[in-house]
């Protein structure tokens, strides 16, 4: 709603927090009306924001180059072909999104933004192929960093990844890179690429995700469990969440997730 869209910035800086990131989940926050009161908003009180988007709509580019410290764009391909397999869309989108991302990426260079812009490649059976493909796009185009991960994925998609392939495509990635272009391509927290059991989580009491219905909850990739969440900040108001913050209640959550790291093979 818009009226926390202008009350929540100040409430996070008066209860000091200093980072956030926006992002969508079977939306995309580009689609929001109001991302840029938004965005404006966090950056006037402080807040350092980080925003993950398709790419597909820019609307607020101004605005996000002006006050964001970092956009990432979730591409997961470096062809159109694969591009359209991995998100089932048109093969055009692909090209839509590359010129959405260098506009960005050329509006914050000629006006000495500091804004880091991010491509994001999830490695897929059906893209992983063209890791390096994409590595020398996201280059060309203004890119700063190129993050490569990991997906969360079942035994038989794994399989079809040839980890010759993708080892040499890596390579081929960080040949690429330069002073102004950096490779991630994260690896450690996997074996292969399953992800590695974790016996305890220390981002739960530090972190929350607030969802646009309202809820807030302990663990982002969870957030469709009830024991996730501490309370809804639409219904019972912003104070709610700063009064259940460290209660019982909140150290009940963190133990009960803690419980269940059986589930945590998304969290990257």
């Amino acid at each position: 709603p818009f009226e926390m869209i202008q009350k929540v910035p100040e409430f996070l800086h008066n209860w000091g927090v200093k980072a956030c990131c926006i992002a969508g989940e079977s939306g995309d926050p580009s689609l929001h009306p109001d991302l840029s009161v938004a965005l404006r908003g966090l950056h006037h009180w402080n807040i350092e924001i980080g925003y993950v988007s398709n790419g597909l709509v820019m609307k607020d580019m101004e605005a996000i180059a002006h006050y964001c410290k970092f956009a990432g764009f979730s591409v997961d391909a470096g062809n159109e072909q694969s591009y359209a397999k991995v998100h089932g869309v048109p093969v055009w989108n692909f090209d839509m999104v590359m010129n959405n991302i260098k506009t960005l990426a050329d509006f914050a260079s000629n006006r000495n933004l500091p804004v880091e812009v991010g491509y994001k490649f999830l490695i897929l059976p059906d893209s992983y192929h063209t890791i390096a493909e994409g590595a020398k796009i996201a280059r060309d185009i203004g890119v700063r960093d190129l993050q490569i991960r990991p997906a969360h994925l079942p035994e038989t998609e794994i399989a079809k990844i040839n980890i010759d392939i993708l080892e040499e495509q890596l390579a081929k990635a960080h040949e690429l890179e330069t002073d102004t272009f950096h490779v991630y391509s994260i690896r450690h927290k996997f074996e292969g690429l399953k992800k590695k059991p974790q016996k305890h989580c220390w981002a739960t009491p530090l972190t929350s995700t607030w969802l646009a219905t309202g809820e807030v909850v302990a663990c982002v990739d969870l957030r469709d469990e009830n024991y996730n969440t501490l309370c809804n900040y639409i219904k019972d108001g912003l104070p709610e969440v700063k009064r259940l913050w460290s209660s019982p209640k909140h150290l009940a959550i963190i133990r009960e997730l803690n419980k269940r790291l059986d589930n945590c093979k998304r969290c990257t």
